[in-house]
């Protein structure tokens, strides 16, 4: 009887601990950051002073990049939070899914929502893309994989999750 209470203790400060971690991707966002955000409103949200590029070709669509963590960075599209992007672990999804998680493991998880399919540049050598897109169809996952894993993943705009290179 000890060891149960013992065990559902632990179990409720586990769950209560991964609540209240804010760096959790979702689909419109991470932690206090959200998909439609301008940049002025990303900067108060993340206490951080990002700017737009010097290079006014560049201002169209661009990155930047968090300092904790240090895992996250963030595509801005005509001024506006477009799309994270994970490339190491440590920042799950909402799910529990991270970059290094198996691609068996994010289908199981995701079940039949996930479209896969063949990766551009490594899908002849068995990379993929797992696609998952949110219920309003607005909003979306896509984890890259290599060899059974995966790589990297981003989360935002349905439209921006499609850009296999980044800003295009």
């Amino acid at each position: 009887m000890r060891i149960s209470r013992t065990l559902a203790v632990v179990f409720v400060l586990i769950t209560a601990s991964q609540a209240l971690d804010p760096w959790v991707v979702r689909p419109d966002g991470v932690g206090p950051a959200k998909v439609g955000m301008s940049l002025t409103e990303l900067n108060a949200a993340l206490h951080e002073r990002f700017s737009m590029p010097e290079n006014k070709e560049d201002r169209g669509c661009f990155y930047v990049k968090s300092k904790n963590p240090p895992q996250i960075a963030f595509m801005i599209e005509d001024g506006n939070l477009v799309r994270v992007d994970v490339n190491k672990r440590g920042i799950p999804t909402a799910e529990g899914i991270q970059v290094g998680d198996t691609q068996v493991r994010a289908q199981e998880v995701y079940g039949a929502r996930t479209k896969v399919e063949p990766s551009k540049y490594t899908g002849d050598k068995g990379g993929r893309y797992l696609t998952v897109r949110s219920a309003d169809g607005r909003y979306g996952v896509r984890f890259e994989t290599e060899e059974g894993k995966s790589t990297t993943f981003y989360a935002g705009t349905y439209a921006a999750i499609q850009y296999v290179e980044g800003c295009e």
